[in-house]
């Protein structure tokens, strides 16, 4: 057998595509939320519920995805979870009414459970001899997906009335993607998986390193969704930006994940390689200052806003890595999945209470010093985390 019997960059790739398309999906709600909020007559806080909704169902079903990935091959389920988004999603842009919109972002974050962790899981596999590097290529992925949801859903919701198109536009390029992922999949070998009890499995998580790594996960990750969800609206109605000025903004600042998250992982295994909790510990000390600092400087807060995109994503593949090197080999995908999960408390919890913050006092003011307040406690929970 050849030592490279598949090609691992071909499957990065179409992993990395797959995930674009149902991350671009992901963010639509507050991507076209003045073109929602006209047509439904919906709050804020509203909006943000639909993210939030769709993360609470990611975050539910997560553990049974990463249970998934430690007892058989996870290929032929993340498959049929992408094909799922797809479907639910046609259904949202056909119906458009914001309870059924509710319920079925809830339904399409099932699926969603069994695709993007187990992805990850899949591509440390394939390149174990890089894994942190690898892995903060697949994770820019998200950041990717919602830039292009922030750039392109505006430009679809322009005229009256074709916003609802927005849930659907971005997941039918599965249909391409999907046959690509199959034959690259394909060639990884097969994972032969460890047995143990469910006793063996619950007992995992009694980790209490594992617990301080993902409640600092989710702080990264509550700011990353404010930064990345509620910036159009801020510019747009807090400085009066037009629609099209804000969603190029809007666009940079996920995107900005695209280059911090590699580059976090890569000096994490590189610089920081004596010490990993240096680079979420830089995240977070920065992400204070930025957030208090975007509502006072006005339109010069606008770089600002990408920046605080960029360090917000910073870290993520470090917890990742933590993770893996916190529970046994046999529960790799579970770590992943846990990760996943845990961090997801922090992207349910904050575009809703942002967009709570921002009905009950008029400004955005309040929610950037929620995160701001959110960062801090980020910084204090990474230097409990045990040296790694």
């Amino acid at each position: 057998m050849s030592d490279r019997p598949f090609r691992p960059y071909a499957f990065l790739a179409a992993a990395w595509a797959a995930n674009v398309c149902i991350n671009a999906f992901y963010i639509v709600p507050t991507a076209v939320f003045p073109e929602m909020q006209a047509d439904l007559g919906i709050t804020k806080a509203q909006g943000g519920a639909l993210i939030s909704i769709y993360l609470i169902a990611i975050m539910l079903f997560q553990i049974p995805g990463g249970y998934a990935s430690d007892r058989v091959d996870p290929r032929k389920t993340i498959v049929l979870g992408f094909l799922a988004v797809l479907g639910l999603s046609a259904v949202m842009a056909t119906f458009p009414t914001y309870d059924l919109l509710l319920v079925l972002r809830f339904l399409t974050g099932i699926p969603v459970a069994f695709v993007f962790a187990p992805s990850a899981f899949l591509v440390a596999r394939a390149f174990a001899d890089r894994p942190g590097r690898a892995l903060g290529l697949f994770l820019s992925a998200p950041p990717a997906g919602v830039a292009l949801g922030n750039l392109v859903a505006p430009l679809i919701a322009a005229s009256p009335g074709t916003w609802p198109l927005t849930y659907v536009a971005f997941n039918l390029p599965l249909l391409g993607i999907l046959p690509l992922f199959v034959v690259t999949a394909a060639k990884i070998p097969v994972r032969k998986h460890a047995p143990f009890t469910l006793g063996d499995y619950l007992r995992a998580f009694r980790s209490r390193e594992l617990w301080k790594v993902g409640l600092v996960f989710a702080a990264s990750y509550a700011a990353y969704i404010f930064y990345s969800g509620w910036s159009r609206t801020y510019m747009e109605q807090g400085l009066l930006l037009a629609p099209a000025v804000a969603a190029v903004f809007a666009m940079l600042i996920p995107a900005a994940g695209i280059a911090s998250r590699p580059l976090g992982g890569h000096l994490a295994e590189t610089r920081f390689r004596r010490d990993k909790r240096t680079v979420p510990a830089l995240s977070f000390a920065l992400l204070v200052a930025v957030s208090l600092a975007v509502p006072a400087a006005g339109i010069g807060g606008v770089p600002l806003l990408i920046l605080g995109g960029f360090l917000a994503q910073f870290p993520f593949s470090v917890y990742y890595l933590f993770s893996a090197q916190i529970l046994p080999t046999r529960f790799a995908g579970t770590a992943y999945a846990f990760m996943n999960m845990v961090s997801i408390i922090g992207g349910a919890i904050s575009p809703a209470l942002a967009g709570y913050l921002a009905d009950a006092t008029g400004s955005f003011l309040a929610a950037f010093v929620m995160i701001a307040a959110n960062a801090g406690l980020g910084l204090a929970l990474i230097v409990r985390v045990r040296e790694r």
